[in-house]
């Protein structure tokens, strides 16, 4: 009885998630394969999975929930695919559980801390600014992708000013018309000047993550502008 009751639960709690993202799709820049791979099993195996499968476009991890005897044991296998393209790699995460003999196709979201960590140690992109690229996440689910701000700086120049080194497609800063290789003179009314590259990235992201208004004053061909960039 207390079994069954168990797996009632279990099957109510998978449904009460039914529409919520069961896949987590994020792109890291300029990595391998064998890069992103190395990072999954370090920060996976630190959160106690073990592996279960590795082959040359993905990793497979997994960890086991009940006994067996008084509570139900499930099986969840968590699937990292990943897809290299021109540099970069494009890594696919879903999870499946197992319960006695049904398997199905579980939501995300516990799993999106992890999948931020691992970007994160590989491309530096703050974790505010990580977000699902995946299609398929449905109004209403609380799993509704926010637009990233999208702006990865480059290097500071010699006049101490810092050139755009990439703008993520479908951001904020592409939907304002930003593009990589423009110069960022000023933020918010602050020369760019006075800032560390890695602290005015800083910065942004912390803008972006409270939903702030940000001004930036760029160079493009040697002709300044003005933008502004809200979600």
């Amino acid at each position: 009885m207390r079994k069954m009751l168990l797996a009632i639960t279990i099957s109510m709690l998978l449904c009460t998630t039914a529409h919520a993202a069961t896949l987590y799709t994020t792109t890291i820049m300029e990595t391998t394969i064998r890069e992103v791979q190395d990072v999954v099993l370090e920060v996976m195996t630190g959160k106690n999975f073990y592996i279960d499968e590795v082959d040359s476009h993905k990793v497979v991890v997994g960890k086991n929930f009940g006994d067996g005897i008084w509570v139900v044991s499930t099986f969840c296998k968590v699937k990292f695919n990943m897809l290299e393209r021109d540099g970069n790699v494009k890594l696919m995460v879903t999870q499946t559980d197992t319960t006695g003999h049904m398997s199905r196709q579980r939501p995300i979201d516990h799993l999106v801390p992890y999948i931020q960590e691992i970007k994160n140690k590989i491309d530096g992109t703050p974790m505010s600014q990580i977000a699902s690229e995946a299609v398929n996440q449905l109004p209403g689910s609380g799993n509704v992708r926010e637009k990233a701000l999208g702006i990865r700086l480059g290097a500071k120049l010699e006049d101490g000013t810092v050139v755009i080194r990439e703008i993520e497609a479908a951001s904020i800063a592409a939907d304002a018309g930003l593009v990589a290789g423009d110069i960022l003179l000023e933020v918010n009314g602050r020369s760019t000047t006075t800032f560390d590259v890695n602290a005015l990235q800083s910065y942004l992201a912390n803008r972006a993550a409270q939903k702030s208004t940000i001004f930036l004053t760029f160079s493009r061909d040697g002709k300044q502008d003005m933008i502004t960039l809200k979600e």
